[in-house]
């Protein structure tokens, strides 16, 4: 079992491997890797060390082409968790706005770069806010993160096994894990 601060440091993991690839990411690896080396009973910690492994061997300039590529290029797979549920009208609008209250509620300043269902910002919001809280907004988007895992499963995207792992972390943290 693991308990909430752990969780915490893992979706603070995972939103930093999801973000856009840079030398600090790739500078990291190994001390990520000897951080997670206490979790190697965690189920989803398996997916992160894979895609670390990945990160390590893969130079920089390919690490970020195949991250615009999967992620920028292909709608099926962007990272905004609300157009995977209500494409790009105004249901989807109210939803972001939803979120954004919500970020303001939990005392959460996101960044004003990214949109508020951007799964980085998500999950960097899931390792700061509280168990209740973190619930709810597993539950509001655990379809998307499966779907996502799927569909990147599919293309054999390295990134696969990593939303795979984070959707086995969701499931754990909302209790409906192993």
């Amino acid at each position: 079992m693991v308990i909430l601060e752990d969780r915490r440091l893992l979706f603070k993991l995972f939103s930093l491997l999801l973000q856009y690839p840079d030398e600090e990411l790739k500078g990291s690896v190994r001390g990520l890797q000897d951080g997670l080396a206490c979790f190697s009973e965690v189920p989803s910690v398996a997916g992160c060390l894979g895609f670390l492994a990945y990160l390590e061997r893969t130079p920089l300039v390919t690490l970020q082409e195949e991250y615009v590529r999967t992620f920028d290029l292909r709608p099926a797979t962007c990272l905004n968790l609300t157009f995977h549920e209500c494409g790009d009208g105004k249901i989807r609008g109210a939803a972001l706005a939803d979120l954004s209250q919500l970020y303001k509620s939990e005392g959460y300043e996101p960044s004003r770069v990214d949109l508020p269902d951007f799964l980085p910002l998500v999950l960097e919001f899931l390792s700061v806010c509280s168990p209740e809280t973190g619930s709810q907004v597993l539950a509001r988007y655990a379809g998307p993160i499966r779907g996502l895992a799927q569909r990147l499963g599919q293309q054999a995207s390295p990134y696969g096994h990593l939303l795979e792992a984070l959707s086995l972390l969701g499931q754990e943290f909302m209790g409906t894990g192993d």
